[in-house]
């Protein structure tokens, strides 16, 4: 494609050289171009991507697309733009044929309830008769394909690539997580979405975004930039019980709108939970709806109805929800269950409130003990570390503190950080060692005790200093129920 059609509708700020020339491609990491890409100069937190335009000219970079000109000469055409990451999201888009005006897109995003909404509304949309594909945190995955996910939502090139083999493929409809860090960057910028799902907010990266204001602020650029620049006409699909994701919704104007919660359009009659799953009468624009779900929790109803919401905007029958909800057997690292006597289940919650969430939702439901083995990553929001050991402290029967993903902290001050949450008189064992702590708690439960075991989900790998170890605390629980006799 002529470098001069992928700038149509760019605000360009200044260019040298011949703007017709052919891009073979677009590279945004020096290290990957290839001879005929277009090099697009990003600034980060930690590097300045104009640093690298040489690597990228030796790589064989046949333009450059920059936010300042270039002190030097160079034997390719430049473009100056106001905003590179925006420009990158555009030409993307438009290398790859813009993919997403193609198919029906769902974007999902919110502390917490991404990873399982997008799970049940692949499978309602399956039951409906849509041929599905997923963008999210635990893979990228469509028809045969599954590709790892090093990001909840890709870059933009990537993305835009998957969405063109996706609907290449015969893909109809395409459910993707939103991170709030994919929003700031504009990765999602040129995706025309026809659904967006915001479940709800919670302190969590407030050491990319600051404070909580301006984390509501990259969450809901999902309503005011994304759905609002759409071709679509899209819906807004929003949890009314959650005070910030509440405010955001009310704010944005001129979407059609759906909410779901206690007193939303999308609500429950009646509910019940245990620890074989959800039976819920929700109250909906059609109708009744009676589902049966294998999803724990009152956290989980709430993601029921998100999905439930969604599928209603498009359109989908009320037989194929209910079938689809029924379906979703497990999702990975979500309250996925390893063991039954005793029960033992493996869960992402890596924040305050989601532990808080699985802990409470779950606590009614033991006959025994709640125990909870958890720990918090290396070199991320310290703060909410005291806090996690509060809310372990304060709903479990027993805490054991140990390594999560240290990187390059030292794993015994992380749990003494956590340890400073802990409530006097709290039960608890400090075992840095995962594996071992994953043990010690198995071990001691007894058969009508439940023990959660927080923070990597679906993860398998440990991020230690440098290194990138192999490890699935769902395999680690499994080999203890087996060694004990209990699987």
């Amino acid at each position: 494609m002529r470098l001069e059609k992928l700038l149509e509708g760019l605000k360009v700020l200044r260019t040298k050289g011949d703007l017709t020339i052919s891009v073979e491609g677009i590279a945004h990491d020096s290290r990957r171009v290839k001879p005929g890409d277009l090099f697009v100069a990003l600034r980060g937190t930690k590097e300045d991507g104009h640093r690298f335009v040489p690597d990228a000219l030796k790589a064989g970079a046949s333009a450059l697309l920059l936010e300042e000109p270039l002190p030097w000469a160079v034997p390719v055409p430049w473009v100056v733009v106001p905003d590179a990451r925006e420009a990158l999201a555009l030409v993307a888009a438009r290398f790859f044929g813009e993919p997403s005006r193609e198919l029906t897109i769902i974007g999902i995003t919110g502390t917490n309830g991404k990873t399982t909404t997008s799970y049940l509304l692949e499978a309602i949309l399956k039951e409906a008769g849509a041929e599905v594909g997923v963008i999210g945190t635990v893979n990228y995955r469509w028809g045969n394909r599954m590709l790892p996910a090093l990001n909840t939502t890709p870059s933009p090139c990537e993305l835009q690539r998957i969405l063109r083999e996706m609907a290449s493929h015969g893909v109809t409809h395409v459910v993707m997580e939103v991170s709030s860090h994919a929003l700031v960057q504009r990765r999602v910028k040129a995706c025309h979405l026809d659904v967006g799902i915001f479940t709800n907010l919670s302190p969590e990266h407030l050491d990319y975004h600051g404070t909580m204001e301006e984390y509501l602020a990259a969450k809901a650029l999902l309503f005011n930039e994304v759905l609002k620049e759409s071709a679509k006409e899209p819906w807004a699909i929003y949890n009314r019980d959650d005070r910030w994701v509440r405010k955001a919704a009310e704010e944005v104007n001129g979407l059609k709108k759906m909410d779901y919660g206690t007193e939303g359009t999308i609500r429950p009659l009646r509910w019940r939970t245990d620890l074989e799953g959800i039976e819920a009468v929700i109250d909906t624009p059609r109708g009744i709806l009676e589902v049966s779900s294998s999803l724990i929790g009152p956290f989980n109803l709430e993601n029921i109805m998100a999905a439930v919401a969604s599928a209603l905007a498009l359109g989908v029958s009320s037989e194929a929800i209910v079938l689809g909800i029924e379906k979703v057997r497990g999702i990975p690292g979500r309250m996925e269950r390893v063991g039954r006597r005793p029960a033992v289940f493996v869960d992402y919650a890596h924040t305050p409130d989601a532990l808080e969430k699985v802990l409470s939702g779950i606590k009614p439901l033991v006959r025994g003990r709640l125990i909870v083995v958890f720990g918090c990553g290396g070199e991320r929001d310290r703060s909410k570390r005291p806090l996690m050991g509060q809310v372990a402290s304060k709903l479990a029967s027993r805490v054991v503190v140990t390594s999560d993903n240290p990187r390059g902290e030292d794993p015994l001050k992380i749990i003494e950080e956590i340890r400073k949450g802990l409530e006097p008189g709290t039960d608890h064992l400090i075992i840095p060692d995962r594996r071992e702590a994953i043990r010690k708690a198995i071990e001691e439960a007894k058969p009508e005790d439940v023990v959660v075991i927080a923070g990597k989900g679906h993860e398998n790998y440990q991020i230690v200093g440098e290194q990138r170890l192999p490890f699935d605390d769902r395999l680690e629980a499994r080999r203890v129920l087996e060694e004990l006799g209990w699987s």
